[in-house]
């Protein structure tokens, strides 16, 4: 295992190791000490290689390969990690054939005569990787850009990243999902802080726990044309593949979708099983036309296929209802500023964007580099999009975190307690007795109570609850929003679901 020592000792240690390093060029060929060769993890899935007095690479089956500056002092192999920043000190054993590094061993499988050890322009960070990289989190900008210019994997990584959190930061602020609550209002009669705080963190809490399960991605801002020129021309020049991926995703984000492209290719050239190679495949053969993102105006009207993506079946039809092929759930498509939106249930919309050949692609997370083709076959024309009324989960039970206090707060007509109510009795699988709150939301206008009563059908194969929406639709108008929970439920799949389910418990029993 690796030694443990102070964090003064560590540093000092490294310096030592780094002197060593700078050395290592100009050692004679009878005064090497570094046991070159192929080292094999103990559990076979990867493989270290030292191949002169200075560097070496780790390298795996399934991800890139990472370049190491090294130097060795008696048993003691110093290693900086260039792809990763990280700084290890691993322990030679039984004669050079072992080395023991974190949490595994790898033993020699082949020695091999040690190369000469590239050059390295004074100054560098390549040839102070300790001086350069103890702190480079905190590095400015231009520095990162002169590492990232040497040749620094984990700098040109690093500086993205700072690119990304400045956009972000300078974002403007999105507004809140829910209406604030009346008691954070500091100029009304009923203001009362420590309610307040209460009711923000059970919100907080919830869009909290939609990010941890990845149903929700915070947006990433898009970045300043320049920046965006700059880690092009890096990624032509430095071809990693993370860094070359993740500046793939910054100008498909901005628009840039030929720019993207061809940061795919140069992440791809790395290695031939790069993740990058799946994703730039389709895009290749494409056109420009295919490629040059326009305005969406109004929404398509037939089915769209990606090789990549998911979804990767939309057929758009009526009232702006889109069927994913092997889903019984369906999506409400609507154009906004400039897009097309798919409205999920639960995590965040997919999101597609019209190009100028007409086809489709996809700007969200999930259907990321998905390039969406028509397909041949007449659709006839789509009738118009529906537009549906709902209002924002309300923040208005006081008594939240008292015995009983949610279904007290719901029996007076406080949304926020119907909701919390059926939450607690869906986490315990107490389906049934969700109804009422559930149904009170919906009713209401909450679209989280009209999905809660589809969910609870599927949970329990009540056909009063397809009976329920439809009701609750009828009374509330054509534009209620249970009118478009129960227009987009596939009612025969989800039955046929629920009928195998049963006989799959039957079967059991």
């Amino acid at each position: 295992m690796t030694s443990v020592v102070s964090a003064r000792r560590r540093f000092i240690g490294w310096r030592a190791l780094a002197v060593l390093v700078l050395a290592a060029a100009s050692l004679p060929a009878a005064a090497q000490s570094m046991a070159c060769g192929t080292y094999k993890q103990d559990d076979g899935n990867a493989t270290l290689i030292l191949e002169s007095e200075g560097h070496g690479f780790l390298t795996s089956a399934h991800s890139p390969t990472e370049e190491l500056r090294i130097a060795r002092s008696e048993d003691v192999l110093g290693m900086v990690n260039l792809a990763t920043g990280r700084m290890e000190n691993w322990t030679f054993g039984e004669g050079d054939r072992t080395l023991t590094g974190g949490y595994h061993d790898f033993v020699r499988e082949k020695a091999a005569a040690c190369k000469p050890f590239y050059a390295v322009e004074e100054g560098s960070c390549r040839a102070d990787p300790v001086g350069c990289l103890e702190h480079y989190l905190k590095a400015e900008p231009v520095q990162l850009r002169q590492w990232c210019s040497e040749d620094v994997p984990v700098a040109c990584k690093r500086l993205i990243e700072v690119y990304q959190e400045q956009a972000n930061a300078a974002a403007p602020e999105e507004p809140p999902p829910f209406p604030m609550p009346a008691q954070c209002d500091e100029t009304a009669k009923g203001h009362d802080p420590a309610v307040c705080m209460r009711l923000l963190e059970t919100m907080a809490g919830e869009i909290m726990g939609m990010a941890i399960m990845g149903l929700s991605h915070a947006s990433q801002a898009v970045l300043p044309p320049g920046q965006l020129v700059e880690l092009a021309g890096l990624c032509q020049r430095h071809p990693r593949e993370e860094f070359c991926q993740s500046v793939a995703e910054a100008q498909w984000n901005a628009g840039r979708l030929l720019e993207a492209r061809d940061a795919l290719q140069h992440a791809c050239s790395t290695r031939a099983d790069a993740h990058a190679c799946t994703l730039v495949a389709p895009l290749v053969g494409l056109s420009a036309a295919a490629l040059s993102p326009v305005p969406t105006t109004t929404l398509p009207c037939g089915r769209y296929e990606a090789e990549n993506g998911i979804p990767s079946d939309l057929q758009f039809g009526d009232a702006g209802v889109v069927q994913l092929s092997g889903y019984a759930t369906r999506l409400r498509a609507r154009v906004q500023d400039g897009r097309i939106h798919l409205r999920r249930d639960i995590g965040d919309d997919v999101v597609l964007q019209t190009t100028c050949d007409g086809s489709l692609v996809g700007m969200d997370g999930n259907t990321r580099f998905a390039h969406y083709t028509r397909q041949p076959g007449a659709a006839g024309g789509c009738s118009a999009p529906l537009s549906f009324t709902e209002i924002p989960q309300p923040l208005d039970c006081p008594t939240l975190d008292r015995e009983g206090g949610p279904e007290a707060c719901c029996k007076a007509g406080q949304l926020l307690g119907c909701k919390l109510a059926a939450s607690a009795r869906a986490r315990d699988e107490d389906w049934k007795s969700t109804l009422p709150y559930y149904a009170a939301l919906c009713t209401a206008g909450v679209r989280d109570g009209c999905v809660g009563l589809a969910e609870v059908y599927v949970h329990t194969g009540d056909e009063a609850v397809p009976n329920m929406l439809t009701a609750i639709c009828a009374k509330g108008g054509a534009t209620h929003i249970a009118c478009d929970v129960d227009a987009t439920r596939g009612w025969p799949t989800l039955r046929a679901r629920v009928r195998a389910i049963a006989e799959e418990a039957a079967r059991g029993e």
